[in-house]
Parts: C-alpha cells; structure tokens; sequence
C-alpha cells in the first residue's frame, strides 16, 4: 500500500507513475533468463554516445536552511567517455552528467516529526539584544537550483533495460542564502520504448526524478 503522504506531497499521477516505471524494470529483470542478456556479451557497448533527459523531480529534508518537501523539473545531459566500460565481459559503460533541476519546498510539507519557521529578519532592541520581528508562516516555503555533476556507470540488463549508479556532487542555490554544495548520489534504472527513448527513473539525495531519456 503506497503511504498516503506521497498522495499528499506528490500527487496521484506522480506516484502512479512512479510505481509503473518500477514495476516495468522489476518485470523487465525477471524476463531476462527469456531474453538475450546483454550483461552477459562479450563487451557489447551499450548503443549511445549523448543522452538527454527532461524530468519531474522531488525531493525531502533539503541541504541547507531549507525545510520540508518539494516538487519540480530539471533537465539532464550524459556524455559517454567509455563505450566499453570498466569490467571485462559485461554489458558496461562510464559517462559524465551534467544537469539543473528546479525545486519548490513546502516546510509544513514535512515527513519528519514537524517544521520550524524561521527568522527572517532581526533588529536590535534598546538593550542590544537581538530581536525577531519576522518569520516564516507553517515553515516557510523554499526555492532551490540544483546542479548536480556525477560520474554515471551504466550497465546493461536486458535488450531493453538498464541500469545505472552515479556518484558525485550537487551545487545548489537557496534563494536569500547563495551558493553551497552537497554529496550527491543516485541508482536508477532505463526501460526502452524504441532504440532512442527510454522512461528513466532515479532515486536518491538530494533529489529523486522520473523523465525521459533521449539517445543520440
């Protein structure tokens, strides 16, 4: 049963297709005794030297001063370096990626024990003592632009699925607090609908996304 704070943070056809995608990649493993295992050829490249993805993103507990919950839409680029990849007889290849999402966050959109609000301004009482006299309203809300750079290593499951794990790191933007970075890290997974589109799923911090992947 899907939890119903996803309904709540995401919305139905958010989760629907994420649930979808994962079940098609899922069914896709299960096939490949079916099928002929490209994991198993004898360093067969994985058939693309550029991919290009759009994405819907969504995140929690953001880096930062941020809080909460959020949505929005990025844009991914990868670049193959090694079509044959790292290990002998499989199905590998190294790329480098590059992107920029958009993120929207909703402090009261918490999945932890509750939000904060925060002080937006200070001013100095007759004292000297520093005092607030402007807040944030149910935790605030937050903007933020990532740019995640990552070292993408895919690997070839079936005729028709992949599978990738990328290490790396997100700079981001926090509107009102500038420029910061973070560790990045994300799995994911390609179900192929043509030789030259798959859907895509990624899973990890600080975002996880659900797109399309363009082959060139």
């Amino acid at each position: 049963m899907i939890p119903m704070n996803l309904y709540r943070l995401f919305g139905r056809p958010a989760v629907a297709a994420v649930a979808t995608l994962t079940l098609a990649l899922l069914g896709s493993v299960s096939s490949a005794a079916q099928e002929d295992v490209d994991a198993r050829s004898a360093r067969g490249p994985l058939p693309t030297a550029f991919e290009i993805e759009p994405h819907f993103v969504a995140g929690t507990a953001p880096p930062g001063f941020g809080q909460g919950s959020g949505i929005g839409a990025g844009l991914r680029g990868s670049v193959v370096i090694l079509r044959k990849g790292l290990v002998p007889n499989v199905n590998d290849s190294v790329a480098v990626g590059v992107g920029l999402d958009y993120g929207r966050y909703h402090g009261n959109w918490s999945l932890s024990s509750g939000w904060r609000d925060q002080c937006l301004h200070y001013e100095t009482a007759p004292n000297g003592t520093p005092m607030c006299t402007d807040t944030t309203l149910n935790g605030g809300t937050y903007t933020y632009l990532y740019i995640p750079i990552v070292a993408q290593w895919n690997f070839g499951l079936t005729r028709r699925s992949s599978a990738f794990v990328e290490p790396g790191v997100a700079l981001y933007y926090l509107r009102g607090h500038g420029f910061s970075a973070v560790p990045a890290g994300y799995l994911g997974g390609r179900m192929r609908l043509s030789d030259r589109v798959a859907l895509t799923l990624r899973l990890g911090y600080p975002t996880l996304a659900i797109g399309a992947s363009f082959m060139l």
